[in-house]
């Protein structure tokens, strides 16, 4: 096997060893492959060792892969479903506008556009409208959750993400937020932010960590669980 893999419980796990100070397990539709990235420090027995603890929660991540395959790409075409706070709106283009524009009302989003848009005029009108949604919501949490949690974020910003649906810079206490939990519940979106702040307090996912995240959303493994399901 190259010097790069290592096989655990019959998988292949493709290690990348980085400047880091953690080791971080991804995994990858649509066939569940597994890579992992290692310090640079880290020896091979070492890494064996920590991915042997984590086989069960690889196995169980690979086969919601399986049974929950990726939905097929949106064409935003009127009559599709699009989301917006974990509820279900039917997409309707309207063409010939002079103004292009997104509206929603309690059942459908309105998607107005020039004559003959393409599947990525009307993406991009979607994610910028997405954007600005979650732009106003996001200072009403920090401006909640600061305070409880006891930390400041000096910045934040929102992006696509294909992996994570969110990061933190504990240094400069900056967080960056994934453009789709805007189209999750609310609970979720918000679960995410708390989760990155508390990154603040405590770097790695250990004891103390998790410990902080039920003091302060005592429900956070549920939200977890229903983002892990969707």
């Amino acid at each position: 096997m190259p010097h790069n893999q290592l096989e655990i419980d019959g998988i292949v796990i493709n290690i990348i060893r980085k400047p880091i100070k953690n080791m971080h397990l991804r995994i990858y539709p649509p066939h569940g492959e597994v890579r992992v990235s290692v310090p640079l420090r880290f020896s091979m027995a070492l890494i064996h060792r920590q991915l042997e603890a984590k086989s069960a929660w690889i196995h169980a991540q690979r086969a919601r892969l399986t049974q929950n395959p990726p939905q097929p790409c949106p064409r935003f075409e009127t009559g599709e479903p699009h989301y917006f706070l974990g509820k279900s709106f039917e997409f309707v283009i309207h063409e010939n506008s002079k103004q292009a524009k997104i509206v929603m009302d309690d059942s459908f989003i309105h998607c107005f556009t020039k004559a003959d848009s393409t599947a990525t005029t009307r993406q991009v009108l979607l994610q910028s409208w997405y954007r600005e949604q979650m732009k106003a919501v996001l200072p009403q949490l920090l401006q909640k959750w600061e305070p409880i949690i006891g930390v400041k974020v000096n910045s934040w910003g929102i992006k696509l993400m294909k992996t994570r649906w969110g990061s933190c810079n504990v240094r400069a206490q900056r967080i960056w937020l994934n453009l789709n939990l805007i189209k999750k519940p609310l609970a979720c979106l918000e679960y995410v932010l708390v989760h990155e702040m508390v990154h603040i307090l405590e770097a790695s996912h250990n004891k103390r960590f998790h410990a902080l995240m039920t003091r302060f959303m005592p429900q956070w493994r549920d939200y977890k669980k229903q983002l892990e399901n969707r």
